[in-house]
Order: C-alpha cells, then structure tokens, then sequence
C-alpha cells in the first residue's frame, strides 16, 4: 500500500476514535443520565437547558480535536509538521478538558427523595481536572521536544 494511503488511513483511523471517545460517548452519557435520573426520581441539578449547553461545547471541542487529531496522525512520521499539530492537538485537549470543568459537567448535586427523608450530597471531579491538566502539561514538553528534534536532527523517510 502507497505511504500516502496509509497516513491517510491512520488519519481517519484517528479521527474515528476522537469522535467516539470525545463526542459520542460523552453526549450519549449526559443524555442518558438525565433520562435515568428523572425516572428513578433522583435530581442531579442538571437541567435540560444545561445538558444541551454541555453537549454543544462537547461536540464543538470535540469536533475540533477530532479534525487535529487526523491532521497530526495523516502526518508523515518525524516531521515537523506532525509535532507542529501535537502540540495544537494538546492545546486542544486541554480546552476540551477544561470545558468540563467550567460547564458544571463535574460537580453534581444528587437529591433523593427516599419517601421518609430527602438526602443530598455533592460530587466534584476538579481534582480529576487538575490531575490530568499535569499529563497532558507532561504530553506539551513531549510535543515540544518532537519539534526541536525534527528541526535540529531530521530523520529521512519515504514520503
């Protein structure tokens, strides 16, 4: 199979995964939350209105990661070019990641009306957040150091 085909593979292949894992499994998870939620009469605090802001934002950023994640994996390997698109495609992510936070996707007040007593209790994921702002800082010095390798010492391939 020709390289270009198979970048482009990979590209799409990339992509994909992006979709799946950053639009469709998050939206099918808040949709079906709320839908499970108002039936089993546990109030999460989220309303319609803020399900699909929370879903907008997700499908936004997640298109957007998901169209930089098939330009830096349809990039031939060692070039600059591809760690150019790491280092956006991280940049991304941690828009993507911080969304989560200032959309009020992570702290959940559950309220259950348990017939005698009416219980609450808050959820928050930002330490989740803060952790994983860490990781994707350590990917940032990673796609750093791809970029000055592929400009201080290029690696030739077959194009």
């Amino acid at each position: 199979m020709d390289t270009k085909m198979k970048n482009m593979l990979r590209g799409l292949g990339a992509a994909l995964s992006s979709v799946i894992t950053k639009i469709l499994i998050p939206m099918y998870i808040f949709r079906s939350i709320l839908q499970d939620a108002t039936l089993m009469m546990i109030d999460l605090g989220y309303t319609e209105a803020k399900v699909d802001t929370i879903i907008f934002w997700i499908v936004a950023m997640g298109s957007i990661t998901a169209s930089l994640s098939f330009t830096k994996a349809s990039s031939p390997k060692y070039s600059p070019r591809k760690a150019i698109f790491e280092i956006i495609l991280v940049i991304a992510n941690a828009f993507y990641l911080y969304l989560y936070k200032f959309s009020g996707a992570l702290d959940i007040a559950v309220s259950m009306d348990l017939g005698i007593a009416i219980t609450t209790f808050y959820l928050s994921f930002e330490n989740m957040v803060y952790i994983s702002m860490g990781v994707i800082g350590l990917n940032m010095i990673i796609g750093l150091y791809d970029l000055i390798i592929s400009y201080a010492a290029p690696i030739e391939e077959d194009l």
